[in-house]
């Protein structure tokens, strides 16, 4: 039996031509897709892929399974949907992985309307950034997942999944209340060349926005505290002195905190949120989650 994440790992190197590359569309590392191939060809039996230059190149086994993956993962998905529609009833799990700021403001206000009309529905969250978020969607242990993607440093999308934009957001530099530049509309690059900073965790996407929007601004970021989430980020703000580039969002979080959240000079970095999902055919209930979804985004913008 031939397990789906590894037919997703052939499907993507016969697309993109290098496990690098395809290990960039999985957001999955190099070695992590290595891994599922070898365990592929284990359940194969025979090679299915051979260097080629500085890619790889499917073998006729790699070739003619790379065909039928792309045919079962097809009509798996849509058997799903059929399945669903006999029934016409809109029920079942639907895990919704977020990023944080989309828990915060309008996911869990979506799934709770959509809970609200269909019972049947049985939600389930799992906080998580992109990096983790789109790797689970596609191996098939999330049905939707609610990611951001930055103007300056986009997200590359999987094979095989769709992406419904939500809403838009821009970032902010959060200061302290009783900074001298807090009362201000805007603040340049200029003036942020000797302030230090917190941010996400070293390694994380999060961290490495942050590193290129100051450095595209001339910026070399004095990093001096590492968190995992937007109370620790607006607690080290309002104690230490620190600043922070956050999306406008997240300010849902501030409450009791004392800080100011100023915008970034012109061009100030967007961000689109999207709901991504990876079936094909998409069932009743992932619709309705769907139309949920963008419903509530919406009315955050009220």
């Amino acid at each position: 039996m031939f397990r789906t994440e590894r037919l997703h790992a052939l499907h993507a190197v016969d697309r993109h031509g290098s496990l690098a590359a395809a290990a960039e569309a999985l957001h999955l590392t190099p070695s992590a897709v290595s891994q599922q191939l070898s365990k592929l060809e284990r359940d194969a039996g025979a090679p299915l892929l051979v260097p080629h230059g500085r890619s790889v190149k499917l073998t006729p086994a790699g070739r003619l399974l790379a065909d039928a993956a792309d045919t079962v993962l097809g009509e798996l998905a849509l058997a799903r949907t059929r399945l669903d529609a006999l029934s016409g009833d809109i029920t079942g799990p639907m895990r919704v992985g977020s990023i944080p700021t989309g828990v915060y403001t309008f996911v869990t206000r979506a799934l709770t309307s959509l809970a609200g009309r269909h019972p049947g529905i049985e939600p389930a969250v799992v906080e998580a950034e992109p990096e983790r978020s789109l790797p689970m969607l596609v191996n098939g242990q999330l049905d939707v997942a609610v990611v951001e993607s930055w103007d300056n440093l986009p997200l590359t999308r999987p094979p095989h999944t769709h992406w419904r934009a939500l809403r838009d957001d821009t970032a902010r530099v959060m200061l302290p209340a009783d900074d001298p530049r807090a009362d201000r509309p805007t603040i340049s690059a200029a003036d942020l060349d000797r302030d230090r900073w917190v941010s996400w965790t070293a390694g994380s996407r999060a961290n490495a926005w942050l590193c290129h929007t100051l450095r595209e601004r001339g910026i070399e970021p004095d990093i001096r505290h590492y968190v995992t989430g937007y109370a620790t980020v607006f607690s080290l703000v309002e104690g230490l002195g620190a600043l922070a580039l956050l999306p406008s969002l997240a300010l849902v979080v501030a409450s009791g905190h004392d800080v100011r959240a100023v915008e970034l000079d012109a061009p100030a970095p967007r961000r689109t949120l999207y709901a991504v999902t990876a079936e094909q055919h998409p069932r009743p209930a992932l619709e309705a989650c769907l139309d949920a979804l963008a419903d509530a985004a919406h009315l955050g913008d009220a």
